[in-house]
């Protein structure tokens, strides 16, 4: 598995948004994910008191950790990037839940589960699927349905592939997913 870094850096959103996303197209450093934009919970009140100002929380796996120090440094000096603090993320992990009278939804999310990226997993994960000939119909607003297929657990391990992998899943109808939490090293 990957080692991947938490870095928060203090400077303007859009400025930061735009130089690493710049930064990144031209090839300078390997996929860094912006926090909030890929789905992971941040405290930001607290951290924005505790680094007085705007901070930005940055992923990054750590064989680009120094080109990216690197870029922050090369900035021009009126951007005025400030790296405030780095934490080394052991995994990430979210919750999930869903419930859906859809066979076709059904079979979306079986085919997540079953092909998840190396170093993710699944755990506390025991779907239900219900079939009940007595109901009549497929109709969304049934109060009984033929068929439901309902589940919850939690979506863990590598930091990318449980990034990549909760986009995909928060896409699919009738699904819910947490934001990501990390656990930090040390």
């Amino acid at each position: 598995m990957a080692h991947y870094y938490e870095i928060i850096i203090h400077g303007d959103d859009r400025e930061l948004t735009a130089y690493l996303t710049g930064y990144v197209a031209a090839g300078g450093v390997g996929r860094v994910l912006f926090a909030e934009d890929a789905g992971f919970h941040v405290k930001e009140l607290r951290e924005r008191i505790k680094h007085h100002g705007e901070v930005q929380h940055i992923i990054s796996d750590a064989s680009h950790r120094s080109r990216l120090h690197a870029a922050l440094e090369a900035a021009a000096p009126r951007y005025r990037f400030e790296i405030k603090e780095e934490r080394k993320i052991e995994r990430a992990y979210f919750h999930f839940e869903f419930e859906t009278p859809s066979r076709k939804v059904a079979d979306s999310i079986k085919r997540v589960f079953a092909t998840l990226p190396a170093g993710v997993t699944v755990t506390d994960y025991a779907p239900e699927e219900i079939i009940d000939p007595k109901a009549s119909g497929a109709e969304l607003y049934s109060p009984e349905h033929a068929y439901v297929f309902r589940g919850e657990g939690v979506l863990e391990g590598d930091v990318f592939g449980v990034v990549d992998t909760r986009a995909v899943l928060c896409d699919i109808e009738f699904m819910r997913c947490d934001e990501i939490e990390v656990h930090h090293a040390g």
